[in-house]
């Protein structure tokens, strides 16, 4: 009978190991941890079509910095270069024309529109306002670039955030 008062502080004992034995098991049983995804980057564009397959290639030097969109069959099809000393932007497409001509560039509703000449090494050459909200909107990679002009397939880009490292070089 001298056991009796202890009984109690057993039975306390016993559940409170109870307790810390199961929080031993939550702790030791893993968490899973958050994953950051990304936005799907776009491969057609809003009516369907698909766009240019190739990679956007940016690169930065003391005088400035470029964005190339290169096809895969490894030509330059677009490509935006600053020119730091001089503060200028110039866009160059691929293709050829004998005389300046006017070309589209449309971003979901946004739209400008830029001639291009003959010359540079793509073919067609301007120079440009990197300040126009246009060329701001070459940098949300879920953009889809349309750049369409008389006598030329209209090339279709996805956009990428590494032109705006391009847009503020020059800014």
């Amino acid at each position: 009978m001298r056991f009796r008062p202890a009984l109690p502080l057993f039975l306390a004992a016993i559940a409170l190991a109870g307790c810390s034995q199961q929080a031993d098991e939550q702790a030791a049983s893993p968490t899973p941890t958050p994953t950051l995804t990304t936005q799907a980057l776009p491969t057609v564009a809003s009516d369907g079509t698909p766009l240019a397959i190739g990679a956007w290639l940016i690169e930065e030097t003391a005088g400035g910095a470029s964005a190339r969109f290169r096809e895969e069959e490894g030509t330059d099809a677009l490509v935006l270069v600053c020119d730091r000393a001089n503060r200028a932007l110039t866009l160059s497409r691929a293709g050829t024309a004998a005389a300046p001509q006017r070309f589209r560039i449309t971003i979901g509703v946004e739209q400008a529109d830029v001639i291009l000449a003959p010359g540079g090494a793509l073919g067609l050459t301007a120079t440009v306002d990197g300040t126009q909200p246009i060329f701001a909107a070459f940098a949300d990679p879920a953009a889809v670039i349309d750049l369409s002009g008389p006598a030329a397939a209209t090339l279709r880009l996805p956009g990428h955030s590494g032109i705006s490292r391009v847009l503020a070089a020059c800014g």
